[in-house]
């Protein structure tokens, strides 16, 4: 008897963390009881948004947009806190909200203001904003891209990087209405795993960009703006045909705790283990391995990422390192200042390889980035 009852003890202390339980014990010993308490009432929270004005619309009517929505310009460059108008008809409705990161709106109001009836060509309306979750514009811009950069959005998703990214790329020559400079270089690449998704991502962006960046050739361009769908977990794909790349952003799959306590885009911790962040961290680290070899020497890779776990973070960057030695040289960049400021009140969080924005120190995240510079390879693939 004695035998038995030490035994189902110590069967039930190695009974392996599961469900919604293991998931809070296995993040409370890691963020520590205290700080996990407020950490998990912070993630049931609904995203918090801002406005990202879109920079292609022409001076004058940003101008309109800043008075009627009475925006108040925020840390992060290009976002406004906002007042919705007290006329409904002065309204830009929204007409997707299935993304909780990113609510899309019409790009005509019915009450148009006299600035915005000028418009000189009905098929190059764009939407005049988004309103977006603030950490994914955070490491949008933490990319850096610059005009004739040749960029790849590995995991474009919902449309709020890319719109990020194609706004440092084009927004300061090739605003709505204006035609393609004959000089113009640089190219933004935006990848979607899901063909659904990719198909989506293209109608988003369709609606927040001047059709001359998709439609290039039609003017005697390359375009400017490229579609792919496929896996980076593959040594060989569309978006490698397409590079090398000056800069790359990555957001390999992974879990996404938010959603999974709030039972949110097909989420539930009825099927969390302790073993999934095992098995996200392998396909992380797959992607992140890939993406290397896309990347030009002197190119940077920002890989970011919405898990809690640590493996997930910088676990996945630790690995890589240790992966790649005799094939690449790289750099793991610091945060830089101007980056971390973006963060209310610099509330970020530096980590061993990067940094991340907290729900429970902000109203933003969770999401995790490292920025890897590529220093040269020493052998080919």
């Amino acid at each position: 008897l004695t035998y038995l009852l030490n035994h189902s003890e110590s069967m039930a202390i190695a009974a392996p963390l599961r469900e919604e339980a293991g998931w809070h014990a296995t993040h409370a010993e890691h963020f520590g009881q205290e700080r996990w308490e407020d950490l998990s009432v912070a993630l049931q929270r609904d995203h918090e948004h801002l406005c990202y004005l879109n920079p292609f619309l022409p001076a004058p009517e940003q101008d309109v947009l800043k008075a009627d929505y009475s925006l108040q310009q925020t840390c992060v460059p290009g976002a406004f806190h906002f007042q919705l108008p007290d006329d409904p008809n002065s309204q830009f409705r929204v007409v997707d909200a299935s993304e909780e990161a990113l609510l899309l709106v019409e790009p005509v109001r019915v009450a148009r203001h006299e600035v915005e009836v000028l418009r000189p060509d009905p098929d190059d309306a764009v939407a005049p904003f988004v309103f977006a979750e603030a950490a994914h514009l955070i490491v949008a811009l933490a990319v850096q891209a610059e005009e004739g950069h040749r960029v790849l959005d590995a995991s474009a998703g919902t449309g709020v990087t890319p719109l990020v990214l194609a706004s440092a790329l084009f927004s300061r020559r090739c605003g709505r209405g204006v035609s393609l400079p004959p000089d113009l270089q640089g190219c933004l690449v935006c990848n979607e795993v899901s063909k659904a998704r990719a198909s989506r991502l293209k109608e988003t962006l369709q609606s927040l960009l001047p059709q001359r960046l998709f439609h290039a050739a039609r003017h005697g361009f390359e375009p400017r703006v490229l579609f792919t769908s496929c896996d980076l977990g593959t040594p060989s794909n569309a978006a490698e045909r397409l590079g090398p790349y000056d800069r790359i952003l990555l957001h390999p799959p992974c879990t996404s705790d938010k959603n999974l306590l709030r039972g949110k885009q097909g989420g539930s911790l009825a099927k969390w283990t302790g073993a999934t962040s095992k098995v996200s961290s392998e396909r992380q680290l797959k992607w992140l391995y890939n993406a290397l070899w896309l990347l030009k020497e002197g190119g940077v890779l920002v890989f970011f990422s919405t898990a809690l776990a640590p493996e997930e973070c910088d676990g996945v960057v630790e690995r890589l390192l240790l992966k790649i030695r005799g094939t690449f040289e790289v750099e793991v960049l610091p945060v830089e200042e101007t980056i971390c400021s973006m963060v209310p009140g610099l509330a970020h969080e530096g980590t061993d390889w990067g940094m991340r924005i907290m729900p429970d120190r902000t109203c933003f995240g969770p999401l995790y980035f490292s920025r890897i510079r590529m220093l040269g390879r020493s052998q080919g693939r």
